[in-house]
């Protein structure tokens, strides 16, 4: 080695620099991409759980009007025997009490994408605080309808089957319906069993025990109406509502 050799000190420094820039932005494009593949995911959950939810609001006002129709039938039933409205033909009487014998059913609340998001513990996924707070609201309030719903299916199996396998004439009552409670123009087609139609309900109607069977009927009913969607309505408007803005971003 010459001993005029120097250190080319310039060349090395900036070569220094240049690798360092470079593994800066291999770091950087890296971060990038990550970040990028957890926006696209985070929009398809948020597509796929916007896309589930409108489906809910949709349930939410078929519920209302079927519980509703279910609560205005055993009104009806309680003021006719009562003697506070005029009695209704026998064909009448065993429509309304075919409104009465309707359930709700809490799998209708089933929700794979909420349920992956929140019970799953996937609720990082989300990057907006304020949606994840709203999530979390909104799966509580399914819960307390679907409570209530299990409380109606409950008595439904445990009270009123039992009560009128044992009093009324059921298949006379299933083929007076016609149509599913809080929805008249979708019509409902029974098999025409050949059982004469002699059962006379409206005698049902002065038994304490089956206006009592009424009363705790309405109650659930109301339960559902008055506690369980209001929550449910109110969270899960706001949600959507948010999602959308997350998705128009």
């Amino acid at each position: 080695m010459s001993a005029d050799w120097k250190m080319p000190w310039p060349r090395i420094a900036v070569e220094g620099v240049v690798i360092v820039a470079s593994i800066l932005m291999a770091f950087s494009i890296d971060a990038w991409w990550g970040e990028r593949q957890r926006q696209e995911a985070e929009q398809a959950v948020l597509q796929t759980l916007l896309d589930d939810l409108l489906v809910k609001q949709v349930l939410l006002a078929d519920m209302n009007r079927f519980n509703r129709a279910i609560l205005e039938s055993a009104e009806t039933l309680l003021r006719v025997a009562a003697g506070t409205e005029g009695k209704p033909s026998e064909d009448m009487i065993d429509r309304l009490i075919g409104d009465t014998w309707w359930v709700s059913n809490e799998a209708l609340w089933d929700s794979a994408p909420l349920n992956l998001l929140v019970a799953g513990g996937n609720l990082s996924l989300v990057s907006n605080l304020r949606l994840v707070h709203e999530l979390a609201a909104l799966q509580v309030a399914i819960g307390r309808v679907r409570l209530h719903y299990r409380h109606d299916a409950e008595f439904h199996n445990d009270v009123v089957t039992p009560f009128m396998i044992a009093n009324a004439n059921m298949a006379q009552i299933s083929a007076s319906m016609l149509h599913r409670p809080g929805e008249p123009d979708v019509t409902l087609v029974f098999p025409d069993l050949g059982l004469a139609r002699s059962f006379r309900h409206s005698e049902l109607l002065s038994t304490v025990a089956f206006q009592n069977l009424l009363v705790a009927k309405m109650e659930r009913c109301t339960d559902i109406l008055d506690t369980g969607h209001p929550g449910v309505e109110r969270h899960l408007a706001e949600v959507i509502r948010m999602l959308r803005d997350e998705l128009d971003k």
